[in-house]
């Protein structure tokens, strides 16, 4: 896969997961790794998260 960069400041994308973590997706929360995004999801939910600005885009359906 390649590395999603971030649209505003090129920092590194995250990408966010959601629903209930399983325990190795906590665990790679924990690491900096995943951002966990909850539990309620929609389909206008953005699929990363920029590990220096925070800044999030993209939607589910553009993967």
């Amino acid at each position: 896969m390649t590395e999603k960069k971030c649209p505003e400041c090129g920092g590194k994308g995250l990408e966010i997961v959601y629903g209930l973590p399983t325990p190795e997706t906590f665990e790679k929360a924990e690491r900096g790794e995943v951002v966990l995004g909850g539990c309620c999801v929609s389909s206008f939910d953005p699929k990363w998260q920029c590990a220096d600005c925070k800044n999030t885009w993209g939607e589910p359906e553009e993967e």
